[in-house]
């Protein structure tokens, strides 16, 4: 049993399981240190993983999960302490030998060849063939059985370019089961999947668990904790909180060892103390879209009120991210309307989305939200450019104060405006996103799945962010697959499916979040 330098909000650390105790180790990491200059990243972590159990690693964005992950994947090297594999003292002096070793890690960012199908990604530079030739025909038959014997629903013909997120994420899960397997760390695997999706993916990782293989499960979704795990650990700081058998603790008391004893309750009080004010009655909406058609969109009808913010439910694929991205120029409109305060526009780029009055926040923050090797200064600038520009000449000054602004307002963790958003954790990339709106606010912001990997805290501030900007003016459109966070944040969800806008009901008319599941479910058929 342990117990970290930092206070413990739940008290003496519960033991896990009686099974769990009685067997040896998998893998045991003891007395863990990292340092990156002077930033302490973890502080004598102890951490152990037993065979066939469900590990999952919780911590706010900064508490050192992510550099954990990547001293059992082999990508940093320790500082200080040691990690054993069944007893024995080893180290991971790269990737390579970590997977050698059994120890598999599908990261956020994924790692798939986008050009390649889905079943060359799976078994790439392990092709069946002879004489330097692949079997082709065999690689396909091979990824087939494997996918239908986890019960993954991809085609494994698809390229992966033209797969939802959603399915490149569950290819990236796949092609880390395919190999020789002890160790599967999953970091964050259902950011962007639906519920249905989740289940398969839970079914997966319970198949593979049951199999002998331990999973380390690293999620910001407490509710995924409880139906999944057998042990938690927690991490804050840097160090441990403890590690308890998830039996034996409560969700409120999760919270409160994650946020520590200043912050415990808060992320759930704020939201259930958040009350909305009704949205300005207008003539005129703010935009509509009117018998909208693309390659993806069917006759979308749909209004959004100034001050109000509207949520789209759906499926993975059923046209909910295609809307944001029409609204925005990044999707042709191919006939229908585009009304911005009641007038016919047509939005064929970005910019003009923007010179409108328009802010996306994108699903994908490393592909679409953010350049990664650019400063959180240069992310922030870059929607605004031409307001920076003094007759050819950059405002570094106005852009520097900007960064600032959004560092502080948003309560962005980093060294400085200079400092790589690669540098950042997940939820402070984020924040740059939603900081690169912060001024002047949009009228209209455009969020799809804005809490994607965000943490407890990390969340309560971007939903602080968007009432905030709401409350300054700006509607909203949201599109987001946690239905608790729709019903809490929206004043009206639109139902999506099949390209369409099929039902549009006010959040009064919804009993709880297992109703609205109900009701996108049926919405399918």
């Amino acid at each position: 049993m342990m117990s970290g330098s930092v206070s413990d909000p739940i008290g003496t650390s519960a033991g896990p399981a009686e099974e769990a105790r009685s067997t040896p180790p998998l893998i045991e990491l003891d007395g863990v240190v990292k340092h990156f200059g002077n930033v302490h990243a973890l502080r004598g972590v102890h951490f152990d993983l037993r065979p066939g159990e469900v590990h999952a690693l919780l911590g706010q964005n900064g508490a050192g999960k992510s550099t954990l992950i990547k001293i059992f994947a082999g990508v940093l090297d320790k500082d200080s302490g040691t990690i054993r594999i069944e007893g024995r003292e080893t180290a991971f002096k790269s990737a390579a030998a970590a997977r050698t070793a059994g120890v598999a890690v599908v990261y956020q960012e994924l790692s798939l060849v986008p050009s390649m199908r889905v079943a060359d990604n799976l078994f790439l530079a392990r092709e069946p063939g002879r004489f330097g030739l692949v079997n082709r025909r065999k690689l396909v038959a091979d990824a087939r059985r494997f996918l239908e014997e986890q019960g993954l629903p991809l085609n494994p013909t698809a390229r992966v370019e033209h797969l939802p997120f959603a399915y490149r994420q569950l290819t990236e899960i796949a092609k880390a089961l395919s190999g020789e397997v002890r160790v599967l760390v999953l970091d964050e695997p259902t950011s962007s999947l639906s519920r249905g999706e989740e289940e398969i993916l839970f079914d997966a990782v319970r198949k593979v668990s049951r199999q002998g293989v331990g999973v380390i499960y690293v999620t910001h979704r407490l509710e995924e904790v409880f139906k999944l795990s057998d042990r938690v650990t927690v991490l804050r700081d840097g160090a441990n909180v403890g590690t308890f058998a998830t039996s034996d603790v409560t969700m409120e008391q999760l919270v409160g060892s994650i946020v520590g004893p200043s912050g415990t309750g808060a992320a759930s009080s704020k939201s259930e103390d958040y009350e909305r004010a009704p949205p300005s009655e207008t003539s005129q909406p703010v935009i509509e879209l009117v018998d909208v058609n693309n390659d993806r969109l069917n006759g979308v009808n749909l209004a959004v009120q100034a001050g109000e913010v509207v949520g789209l439910a759906g499926m993975i694929g059923s046209g909910r991210t295609e809307i944001l991205e029409s609204i925005f120029g990044l999707r042709r409109i191919a006939s229908g309307e585009l009304r911005i305060d009641g007038e016919n526009r047509k939005v064929r780029a970005p910019i003009q989305a923007i010179g409108l009055g328009a802010g996306l926040v994108p699903e994908d923050r490393h592909l679409q939200g953010l350049v990664l090797d650019h400063s959180i200064e240069r992310n922030v600038a870059l929607p605004r450019l031409d307001r920076l520009d003094f007759f050819g000449l950059f405002r570094r000054r106005e852009s520097k104060a900007r960064a600032r602004a959004a560092i502080n307002g948003l309560s962005i963790v980093a060294p400085s405006t200079g400092t790589r958003a690669a540098e950042l954790s997940g939820g402070n990339q984020q924040k740059v996103v939603f900081g690169r709106w912060s001024d002047p606010t949009p009228r209209l912001l455009l969020l799809d799945e804005p809490t994607v990997g965000v943490d407890v805290g990390a969340r309560e501030q971007i939903y602080e962010v968007v009432r905030t900007m709401v409350a300054n003016g700006a509607s909203a459109l949201i599109v987001s697959s946690d239905l608790g966070e729709l019903l809490m944040l929206t004043d009206r969800i639109a139902v999506v499916a099949g390209g369409r806008v099929v039902d549009v009901m006010p959040v009064s008319e919804i009993r709880n979040e297992e109703h609205l599941h109900q009701i996108v479910q049926e919405a399918q058929a």
